[in-house]
């Protein structure tokens, strides 16, 4: 008895235990589900955002993300991240809001204050700020089809902003028909027919124009004890129920009636969302929680990927992304389903060692890998190794055969997939490499090393290896390709072609020696997976097209695989998976931030499952299943559009330059005067598929130039103008999606055609000028020389008469008169005199003030120092000034007539003789007293006339008074 009781304990702890395991299982199974179907990553903020506490998020409709932390307000476009600051010294920049709402180009403020809630509406059209007061804290905010933004507060007053009515107060429930509460309220949620459902205190209640409909009993649907909850803090709406979600639980409520229908009580819920019109609640590894088929849906979450504690998160209407706030950072939840291939992560691990060469994958699931360390079958949950030979290639020969290239030994065998029975093809004892095979009609072609084979099936059923060729010249064969009438064997020398008649000859490089691994046709092109070379693009003529290479993106520089499909180009090279779109100009694609992405890869171990869509490379660490999926959503489409972040605006490369986060509203981008340094920094959204992007300025360069999304372009000195800037994705060809934006670059005003005008007029006046100075100074000359004939002709003229009258008058006495002689001698000396005049008047060696002073001081002395008493005064003269020789000539025969007068007319007379400079002008005074001679008349003549003449060719004036006493000449004229 004691032994049956005991079988039968035992027997039910298998049971429990068994029970226990398949729960285990199922429960980790849903969290390995949950893992694939959702996709949590860390949105990569640049420092100093690493580890600083977000405290609200919001994104706009154009697709940047805003956010507050300790240090003030923040917007996000996907790369990089800027400071918001609206410049209010009520408001520095380091003040946080509560609440920040994107709405119609507005960026919508609240802080909390002692009254109320202030509210600041930044207008991104206009950069302008306007301040509201409202008399309580909103809860909720909504876009009505009227075209306002409804806010509720937290005791259901309304206010309606609109872009043209800006902040109008609405309706207070209070005034409502029905409504009997007066404390605080949870939230409040708009339905699509426009009514209001207001949360307070675990209950609800409808508001229509005019009446409260309000049901808010418990019912027996509830399926846990009713409880206190604490305060609503998300609210849902379906087409049938009502969904708020507190710290400590949720409660589900009927639409039409308002009762509960369902309780939970669990702090295991913190984020839920509304798909395809049901309520999807995302609970932790830990959580009780099941789904109910009829009101909602758990989707278990492991929340261990998240940073620090949920403060809030958003989750945009038809958006298939929730964005989480915590104080480590913001994260990314992908709510769209993920990939699930099978068994890859068993099949990955298993192979981690043995360094794949050739992959098969037949219809039913059942894989064939070929390795250094042997040929190995997976099927389902099984792996068995069935040969220890080095497999290079793989292909089939019908439905239930496979050929296989072997390193060595025999070269080639069959396997029977049916009963995994391999068979060695007969070497006829030669060493053989099976490195690369390919069909050829009813027969294979068979690449080894310096060796080509034809692999000929003969009526037997057995399987003949012939060699082809052998060169010594050829190296080991990695692909063979079938051209028209000819084929390229790809060896570790270069591209060969072998003709019909078996006739080797090598096409390329022609005069290099390196690797060509793969090749994989493009059009009417061919893509070359090269050794240390890169990718390599050649045209059927083997002209090289272009090349790319690990500074181009990719991810090594020896390529050893390849395959296209979908307008992408996958390479397996020494450092991994590149992946490029080469309908976006060979666009590199980024891989996902896993390991095996960047492990090496095999050459030959590629293959392509058509069945189940899937790509399968082989490497020194196993197998790598590239996800198709994601790099198809990574591909670059025809319409995406990129975006301008902001522009930065400085005078020189010291100061901090201006930014703008919203240059990408105006329809121009202008740089004023003084703006040396223009910054521009694009977007492509939160995650964008392509993280480079194409720009030009079309009236500086036609051609594209390539850029990463997460830096600047910057311009320097842009001379005055009108420029076009266009911007565009890779992928992007059609240019109704290219961003395009005027660019002015005001110029200075000496830049401006204005002041170029004016310069060209001033120049224009100052040539005219010196052509009419040119005209004067010819005038001058022409009257100088009539001048100087002038004086030669009164003063040398009547002298030399008169010595020829006196010699005419003593050769008509025919004897000496002694009194004739002396009027000879006279007047010769005074021509000689005059002529010295004339000749240092003219002399440009005299043309100092100082000169003209000694030469008036020389001549006053040398005519008056017998007959009169001379008083001579110069001032003003200090520094010595260049007279032109018009002034000085005249003066000094102004100044010379007036002593000529003096010793003509006068016997014994005082002189005085004035030279004053001044800054009021320049005067010269000569004054004597009057003693005429006998039989001389008073001042009267042509000289007086000469001096008068004289100070107007000057442009001075002449003052003569004449006395009872005194005689006085006084010249003005301006100081020089």
């Amino acid at each position: 008895m004691a032994k049956d009781l005991g079988k039968t304990f035992a027997g039910y702890l298998r049971i429990s235990a068994f029970i226990i395991l398949f729960l285990t299982l199922w429960l980790n199974n849903d969290t390995a589900n949950a893992q694939e179907f959702y996709q949590l990553k860390k949105v990569d903020l640049p420092t100093p955002f690493k580890y600083t506490e977000v405290r609200a998020i919001r994104q706009d409709n154009d697709g940047y993300t805003w956010f507050t932390t300790s240090q003030g307000i923040w917007r996000y476009d996907g790369t990089d991240v800027q400071p918001f600051d609206i410049n209010d010294p009520e408001l520095p920049q380091s003040a946080v809001p509560d609440v920040i709402y994107c709405y119609d180009g507005y960026i919508l403020l609240f802080f909390d204050v002692s009254h109320g809630s202030r509210m600041l509406a930044y207008d991104t059209f206009t950069s302008k700020t306007t301040k509201y007061l409202l008399d309580e804290h909103p809860v909720r905010f909504y876009n009505s089809p009227a075209g306002r933004l409804l806010i509720y507060s937290w005791k259901n007053k309304l206010w309606q902003f609109s872009r043209k009515e800006q902040l109008v107060k609405g309706d207070d429930a209070l005034r409502l028909k029905g409504w009997t509460y007066s404390g605080a309220i949870d939230n409040v949620i708009v339905d699509s027919d426009g009514s209001n459902y207001v949360f307070y205190q675990q209950k609800v209640v409808r508001l229509k124009p005019g009446v409260v409909f309000s049901k808010n009993d418990t019912t027996d649907k509830v399926h846990s004890p009713s409880f206190k909850f604490s305060y609503a803090k998300d609210v849902l709406c379906s087409s049938a129920y009502l969904f708020a979600r507190f710290s400590n639980g949720f409660i589900i409520y009927d639409k039409r009636t308002l009762e509960k229908l369902y309780e939970y009580f669990g702090v295991d819920i913190p984020i839920v969302y509304l798909e395809n019109d049901h309520f999807v609640v995302l609970q932790s590894g830990a959580g009780k929680l099941k789904s109910d088929d009829k009101l909602f849906k758990v989707q278990p979450f492991p929340y261990t990927g998240i940073t620090g504690n949920i403060k809030t998160y958003i989750n945009e209407p038809g958006a298939n992304h929730i964005l989480i706030a915590t104080e480590k950072g913001i994260f990314e939840l992908n709510t769209s389903p993920g990939n699930n291939n099978e068994k890859k992560e068993l099949f990955t691990r298993f192979f981690n060692d043995k360094s794949v060469r050739c992959i098969y994958r037949l219809s039913n699931g059942k894989l064939y890998t070929g390795t250094y360390k042997g040929l190995y079958v997976v099927n389902g949950d099984s792996v068995r190794l069935m040969a220890t030979l080095a497999i290079y290639s793989m292909t089939r020969i019908d439905e239930n055969t496979l050929l296989l290239g072997i390193e060595g030994a025999n070269g080639f065998a069959t396997i029977d997939t049916r009963n995994d029975r391999l068979s060695f093809i007969d070497s006829k004892g030669r060493f053989i490499f099976g490195f690369s095979l390919v069909k050829d009609g009813n027969d294979y072609f068979a690449g080894g090393a310096y060796n080509l084979y034809r692999l000929k099936k003969l009526t037997n059923g057995q399987w003949d290896p012939e060699l082809l060729l052998h060169s010594d010249s050829l190296g080991n064969v990695k692909q063979i390709m079938p051209m028209g009438d000819h084929w390229w064997i790809a060896t570790t020398v270069g591209i060969f072609s072998l003709d019909k008649d078996n006739r080797l000859k090598k096409i390329f490089p022609q005069h290099e020696r390196y690797g060509v691994y793969a090749i994989q046709k493009d059009g009417d092109n061919f893509w070359l997976g090269t050794a240390a070379h890169g990718l390599i693009k050649i045209d059927k003529n083997c002209k090289i097209l272009s090349q790319l290479k690990f500074s181009d993106g990719l991810a090594g520089d020896f390529v050893y695989s390849l395959f296209k499909t979908n307008g992408l180009l996958y390479a397996g090279t020494n450092q991994g998976l590149s992946v490029f779109n080469i309908n976006a100009g060979m666009q590199p694609i980024n891989p996902p931030d896993e390991p095996q992405y960047s492990e090496e890869l095999n050459h030959s171990a590629i293959f392509y499952d058509e069945e189940r869509q899937q790509l399968i490379f082989g490497g020194v660490n196993g197998l790598l299943f590239p996800d198709m999926d994601y790099y198809a959503s990574a591909k670059g489409k025809e319409s995406d559009q990129i975006k301008l972040s902001y522009v930065k605006k400085g005078s020189n490369g010291v100061a901090s330059p201006e930014t703008d986060l919203f240059a990408y509203l105006g329809k121009k981008i202008v740089l004023d005067p003084g703006y040396l340094f223009m910054g521009l920094k694009f977007s492509g959204g939160l995650e964008p598929r392509q993280h480079n992007f194409l720009f030009r300025i079309t009236e500086i360069d036609t051609l594209w130039h390539k850029n990463n999304l997460s830096n600047e372009i910057s311009f320097y000195g842009l001379a005055p103008g009108t420029y076009t800037l266009q911007a565009r994705f890779p992928s992007v060809t059609d240019s109704r999606y290219w961003f395009k934006k005027t660019i002015i670059v005001v110029p200075h005003f000496y830049q401006t055609w204005v002041f170029k005008s004016i310069i060209a007029l001033i120049i224009t006046f100052a040539i005219y000028m010196a052509w009419l100075a040119r005209v004067r100074k010819i005038k001058d000359e022409h009257l100088l020389r009539t001048t100087i004939a002038s004086d030669l002709h009164d003063e040398i003229g009547s002298a030399l008469t008169r010595i020829s009258m006196s010699s005419e008058l003593m050769n008509i006495k025919q004897q000496m008169d002694t009194k004739v002689v002396e009027r000879i001698s006279n007047d010769s000396k005074n021509a000689i005199a005059s002529i010295s005049d004339i000749i240092w008047s003219v002399d440009a060696r005299n043309d100092t003030m100082e000169d003209l002073v000694l030469r008036m001081k020389a001549h006053a002395y040398n005519m008056l120092e017998d007959i009169a008493e001379i008083n001579f005064e110069a001032t003003g003269f200090d520094k010595v000034v260049i007279l032109p020789q018009l002034v000085r000539q005249n003066l000094y025969l102004i100044f010379k007539e007036a002593v000529n007068n003096i010793v003509k007319h006068n016997l014994r007379s005082k002189v005085w003789i004035q030279l004053n400079n001044q800054l009021t002008g320049m005067t010269i005074s000569i004054k004597n007293t009057i003693e005429l001679k006998k039989n001389k008349p008073a001042f009267v003549g042509q000289g007086l006339k000469n001096i008068q003449m004289r100070a107007k060719r000057m442009k001075a004036e002449a003052e003569i008074k004449n006395t009872d006493d005194m005689f006085t000449i006084t010249i003005k004229m301006k100081r020089w």
